[in-house]
Parts: structure tokens; sequence; C-alpha cells
């Protein structure tokens, strides 16, 4: 039924954010397919435009951000090449939960 419009319990995405347009598009798009009490886990590079935008628009949406360490998670993970963000160590990214 196409009229029918589902939502989901989690949302994941990964480097989504290019420029302010980026960061309402995904914040609208969440919005519309994420179930009430859901969780949204990205990773976001910290050098785009459009972040303090998109994590603006979360927060007035409800959202809770935390921050999830990767280099701790890489430190642990160290001889199995650990959490590789665009074939890198995750410098430079946030692993972010909301709620």
């Amino acid at each position: 039924n196409e009229s029918r419009t589902d939502k989901v319990d989690t949302i994941l995405f990964s480097d989504c954010i290019y420029n302010e347009e980026c960061a309402i598009a995904l914040g609208q798009t969440i919005s519309h397919l994420l179930k009430p009490g859901g969780n949204v886990i990205g990773v976001l590079p910290d050098f785009r435009v459009g972040l303090t935008l998109f994590q603006e628009r979360m927060r007035k949406n409800g959202f809770t951000q935390t921050n999830i360490p990767i280099l701790a998670m890489h430190a642990m993970h160290e001889q199995s090449n650990g959490f590789a963000c665009s074939g890198g160590g995750g410098k430079d990214y946030q692993l972010v939960l909301w709620r």
C-alpha cells in the first residue's frame, strides 16, 4: 500500500551532511521515518558545513545527543584495525547516538 507510512525504531547513517541543505533534509527524513522514542545513530565528520545546524535541529526536535568516543573504540580493537572511517581510524569524526 503506497499510502502507508511505516516508521522505524532505529535510523543508522554515516557521512550524510555536506552543507546546510543536507542537514535540513536529513533532519526532515528522520522526523518522517522514526517512531516516537526511536534511536538515531550517526557518524559525522567534524569538518563539514551544516553539522551545527543539524545538531541544533535534533535538539529542538526533542533528541538528546550522546557522543560515543571513537578513539576509545579504536584502542580496544587496535590489533584488528578497530573502527575505520573513510579508511582512517575515526580521527575527525563523531559517533553519535540521539534518543
